[in-house]
């Protein structure tokens, strides 16, 4: 559901279709998580270019934008301390310019590198606001307000969480500020004072362990912090100054923390970086990244039995070592074995990590696999002689998303070729004595020949090597695979969870806006202008409605469903509404009938003008001139006499005089003189007549026409 939401705030934003997506996980995901994350994407419909570690990803979005600080001899190192809601991540990373392996174009391309990471699952933001809402809490009970316990009322506590957030955020600028709810609990309010000293000593031992990640990192990168050329703060966590102070102080760096990066957004903009390079309908340059294996991963196996009595001795081989650059491929090969064999793949020695990230991490072992087909594959070649020893070839590949894949298991074998390099000179040596005693240079000759031949026709060529493609049988340990039945019960389940939040925002949607009613409606019968545009009767059919529709929200009305809350809604509204027209017409009636009165001014002024030109110096005609004439005496006359009649008439009648009776008037007669004043402008231009007072005569005409 929340990448369906990220997809739709997405889609709301750019004003598309979105399909594919990079998507940044948090460092510390092992293997179960990542692929969680690619199932995930599946059952929503979204094509998961990449994933890319968040501090991968905010390391990108810096390294774009100092490109021109790079170059090929000495890298630049760089720390990213990334605090965001939930958790804590330090990554030390360096920057070069490399030249591209493309052998028909050696470009120089930048390139970033994961040298070192280091963590802290709960060290957040969220952790902090969760304990602020915990003290105002305590305090607001130690006020004794009420008898109830506030930390009782979940609807309570998740206003106080909100309030700590909003109070987190400002005592980060101010020393102190205070706490306000109104109407926290039993309708009492809350009012208070929390100062910075007060926050900083609710979360001492978590500002003790704020450097502990920066630590790690430089210890897995071999650096120290001498070489770090700045710390740049990622997440909005970072924005707290005892956290900033801590770091100064702690890492004793001679640099100030670095804030170019946006704090909150810098890993989705990395992201969306490399999405742009994996697609093709986009033209970006590349940027290398190389991230590093925060879980060193190993094979297991038994090693084949030479006799019965021999015991079973397990091997361990590393796949991919702590730090080990990513995305790589890596080929483990198994000589001369004969049986179908099984092994495991699981985590490594994890020394780096306490017994508690352990735990974090699940099962240790990832994947067992089996390889069918092996013995099959030698009983073929098992007769044949001059065979070189079987090998097992394994191919294993970390990529771009961190995820480890067992691409494919390979059989192949070959035939040694006999080498007769040596009989071959010994024979020609002595060849060459006979012909030398003899002087049968050319007898020998032609025997020299026939012998190469015959030599280079019994040694023959390298046979390439026979190779077979193994069926894998490939089980997970972390967790059971989903089948297509549960991933379609998985989707019909989506689909009724969809239908289930887009009912609730229905019915959310229609409970606002029938509450906005309710304070709308007793808003307005507090006001002259309402009151007096209804009669008693419509009044007290108000009144009565919105105190019968209260009573029903206090008791039923959170519980209804969207259409029945939609039907109260109507039917107030189609009670109200009549009061609520009269009401606009009222208010809105003299500015439209100003609006008139301007306009029937600049008609008499137009027409006196009109009427003083000859024909000659005017393209109106007489006719015209009449319409024009007429028009404005009727509108005058009939403005005139509604006007009276509605001033007669009490407020709560419906009026005579409507506004849309006064904009259609007023369109006539401003489209009419529209019309006039073009054709007359245009004459005037075209014929250029009487040039003294022209420039002065065409001015007025334009003005006049603008203010249409």
């Amino acid at each position: 559901m929340m990448l369906e939401k990220a997809r739709e705030f997405a889609q709301d934003n750019s004003g598309q279709v979105i399909n594919e997506a990079v998507i940044s996980v948090p460092g510390y995901f092992g293997q179960a998580e990542r692929l969680a994350m690619l199932k995930a994407a599946e059952i929503v419909g979204i094509k998961v270019l990449q994933l890319i570690n968040s501090y991968t990803s905010a390391a990108l979005n810096y390294g774009l934008f100092h490109i021109k600080s790079f170059n090929e001899i000495s890298p630049m190192f760089m720390m990213f301390y990334d605090m965001g809601a939930y958790g804590t991540q330090v990554s030390v990373v360096s920057y070069q310019l490399v030249k591209s392996k493309d052998r028909r174009a050696r470009e120089i391309q930048p390139q970033l590198t994961i040298l070192g990471v280091g963590y802290e699952r709960n060290l957040g933001g969220l952790e902090i606001q969760l304990r602020l809402r915990d003290y105002l809490a305590t305090k607001f009970n130690d006020l004794k307000f009420t008898p109830n316990d506030v930390t009782k009322n979940p609807q309570s506590m998740a206003k106080l969480f909100k309030e700590a957030g909003r109070l987190k955020i400002i005592l980060s600028a101010n020393t102190e500020h205070f706490a306000q709810i109104e109407g926290l609990i039993d309708q009492k309010d809350m009012y208070i004072k929390v100062t910075r000293e007060e926050l900083e000593q609710l979360c001492k031992d978590l500002f003790d362990k704020v450097t502990l990640p920066a630590l790690k990192a430089l210890e897995a990168s071999g650096l120290t912090i001498e070489h770090i050329e700045q710390v740049m703060l990622v997440g909005a966590g970072t924005r707290v100054p005892r956290i900033q102070d801590v770091l100064v102080k702690d890492l004793k760096s001679g640099h100030l923390l670095g804030r170019s990066l946006n704090t909150d957004d810098a890993a989705a903009l990395g992201a969306a970086y490399k999405a742009a390079e994996l697609r093709n309908g986009f033209k970006v340059n590349t940027f290398i990244t190389k991230d590093a294996t925060m879980f060193p991963i190993e094979l297991k196996f038994n090693r084949e039995k030479k006799y019965e009595s021999e015991p079973i001795k397990q091997v361990r081989r590393i796949l991919f070592s702590y730090m080990k650059p990513y995305p790589q491929r890596k080929i483990v090969t198994f000589i001369n074995h004969k049986l179908d064999f099984d092994f495991t793949v699981g985590y490594a020695e994890l020394n780096h990590l306490d017994e508690n990230e352990i735990r974090c991490l699940g099962s240790l072992s990832l994947d067992h696999i089996k390889l069918k087909g092996v013995q099959n594959a030698y009983s073929k070649y098992e007769d044949e002689e001059n065979t070189d020893p079987n090998k097992i070839n394994l191919h294993f590949i970390m990529d771009a998303s961190g995820i480890l894949v067992l691409e494919n298991v390979e059989f192949s074998i070959g035939k040694s070729v006999i080498n007769d390099q040596a009989e071959e000179s010994t024979l020609l040596n002595i060849l060459n004595s006979i012909a030398n005693l003899f002087k049968v240079r050319d007898k020998f000759n032609e025997n020299k020949l026939s012998v190469q031949n015959t030599l280079k026709n019994s040694s023959g060529s390298k046979l390439p090597a026979v190779r077979q493609t193994i069926e894998v049988d490939h089980e997970y340990l972390f967790a059971l695979p989903t089948d297509d039945d549960d991933l379609q019960n998985v989707i019909i389940k989506l689909k009724k969870l969809r239908l289930k939040d887009l009912l609730q925002l229905q019915k959310e949607k229609a409970l606002h806006s029938l509450l906005t009613l309710i304070v709308e409606v007793r808003e307005k019968l507090s006001q002259p202008e309402y009151i007096h545009s209804a009669t008693d009767a419509e009044t007290r059919s108000i009144l009565e409605k919105l105190s019968e529709i209260s009573n029903w929200l206090g008791y039923d009305g959170l519980n209804a469903e969207a259409e029945e809350l939609e039907f109260k809604y109507k039917n107030f509204r189609k009670i109200i509404q009549p009061v609520w027209d009269r009401t606009f017409e009222h208010i809105e009636r003299p500015q439209r009938l100003e609006a008139l009165s301007n306009t029937l001014k600049k008609s008499n002024t137009f027409l006196k003008k009109i009427k003083n030109k000859t024909l000659e110096d005017s393209p109106i005609t007489q006719s015209e001139i009449d319409k024009l004439e007429k028009l404005i005496l009727e509108t005058t006359i009939w403005r005139d006499k509604q006007v009276e009649e509605q001033e007669r008439l009490p407020k709560y009648v419906h009026p005579v005089l409507s506004i849309s009776t006064i904009e259609t008037k007023h369109s006539n007669i401003r489209q009419k003189m529209k019309y006039l004043m073009t054709t007359f402008i245009n004459w005037k231009i075209k014929n250029k007549k009487n040039q003294f007072n022209v420039k002065d005569d065409l001015q007025y005409y334009v003005d006049a026409h603008k203010e249409l």
